[in-house]
């Protein structure tokens, strides 16, 4: 067969030639536009996720908002006669609010501490610092981070100190911020701070703020010992009569003055303890149970860094001036069969104890049975349970209203409850 280049032959192989290259290039732009659709639909599901997770986390927000707020109801509504752990607020109430509440597609829990449960870490001394710690060097470093750098405590810390670390700062030297900033205390040491098998961390026993009302059963504010000054004045007089005359069986209010005028002939000015009562003479111990509730070395309508006796773990009321755990395990056995209504009530049973007199003087400024402070965690979380969001506050009672002193977010959720861990460290 002739195969010269006039053959027509050739420009068909050619042609087919032409048609392989078209095929490739056909293969090569499927192959082009399935990997740009791979992409682009990777891309929209990341977007789809990232706007699904975006409007979890808003409407997880939402629902921790709804508890927030629902803790903030409770509390305004509350008896104010005496706060205790069977409150609605507390982990004791018929439906704890640290249960799943539903809410439309999703759930929140809201757990209540009473900041008054506590002991206020910016309010203790060095002893009360001592018996909470453990560590005269912890206790030193703390109280020299909460000063304004005038005193030095023996064995404490201050700024030279902290500035010689590998990588420095400088103390705070003003009240703690947050419980959290104890470590960033020299000798405070996570076990400390956290907690033990042994011992009660610090993170479940001190609070950076406390207020508790400095008023009477009637919600009226307690008259000031050192008032007393104006006995003279006909209108004092009638308005302390009119205020305390009925818990005096055989002494009126005059005897109260008597005892101001030897306080100051022995050098002291005026009263600057409740536990001074007992240098007024005639006055007995059940006088003094009754009195309590309505006189005060304070001034103003609320006073700060005094204990519930009600909602304290045992941890907190021994580590109070003159506490030990025998009479912590006195005070939460009291309270389990009816809790105290009254700082007269807890008198009476601090008096008949072994050396009651001796606690009472110790103890008696440190004890309230009333809050305004509240620490409150609201988490909430949508049904697909991919996201949490949790809101922490520190709310007060002020009169009609619950005020918000402050408020964080935080992406972690609370544990669940465990009621019986609970129950081991208010014991």
């Amino acid at each position: 067969m002739y195969t010269g280049p006039y053959c027509r032959y050739r420009p068909a192989r050619a042609g087919r030639g032409r048609r392989g290259v078209v095929l490739i290039l056909a293969i090569f732009a499927v192959v082009l536009l399935a990997v740009l659709a791979v992409g682009i639909t990777a891309a929209v599901r990341v977007e789809l996720l990232a706007s699904r997770t975006s409007l979890d986390r808003t409407q997880a927000l939402f629902l921790a908002e709804a508890g927030m707020n629902l803790a903030r109801a409770i509390l305004l509504y509350d008896d104010r006669t005496a706060d205790t752990l069977l409150d609605d607020w507390g982990p004791r109430a018929k439906r704890p609010l640290d249960l799943p509440h539903k809410l439309g597609d999703g759930f929140y829990r809201v757990r209540v501490h009473d900041a008054c449960g506590r002991i206020n870490v910016n309010e203790a001394d060095y002893e009360m610092l001592l018996r909470i710690t453990g560590d005269p060097a912890a206790a030193a470093s703390i109280n020299d981070w909460r000063d304004r750098g005038e005193d030095v405590t023996p064995g404490g810390a201050e700024s030279p100190d902290y500035a010689a670390l590998h990588q420095p700062y400088l103390p705070r030297n003003a009240p703690f911020q947050s419980p959290g900033e104890l470590l960033l205390v020299r000798a405070v040491t996570p076990e400390m701070y956290f907690g033990s098998e042994e011992r009660v961390g610090l993170a479940d026993v001190v609070t950076v703020d406390s207020e508790s009302p400095n008023t009477d059963p009637n919600g009226q504010v307690r008259v000031g010992l050192n008032e007393f000054r104006n006995w003279n004045e006909p209108a004092f007089q009638e308005f302390v009569n009119g205020r305390l005359g009925s818990l005096f069986l055989m002494y009126g209010p005059q005897a109260i003055f008597d005892g101001l005028s030897t306080l100051s002939e022995i050098g002291e000015s005026g009263y600057t303890s409740l536990a001074q009562l007992r240098t007024v003479a005639g006055l007995d111990w059940g006088t003094i149970a009754q009195l309590v509730d309505y006189v005060s070395v304070e001034p103003g309508s609320e006073t700060r860094g005094k204990v519930n006796f009600n909602t304290a773990p045992a941890a907190v009321i021994a580590g109070l001036p003159g506490g030990s755990y025998e009479i912590a395990h006195a005070i939460m056995a009291r309270r389990e069969e009816q809790p105290f209504g009254s700082v007269g009530e807890i008198v009476q049973l601090l008096v008949d104890l072994n050396d009651g007199e001796s606690v009472f003087e110790q103890m008696i400024d440190h004890i309230t049975t009333r809050s305004s402070s509240f620490l409150v965690e609201s988490m909430g979380w949508t049904d697909t349970g991919r996201t949490h969001r949790t809101l922490t506050a520190l709310l007060r009672r002020r009169g009609e209203n619950v005020l918000v002193i402050r408020q964080a977010e935080q992406d972690w959720p609370l544990p669940p409850l465990d009621e019986e861990a609970w129950l081991v460290r208010t014991r």
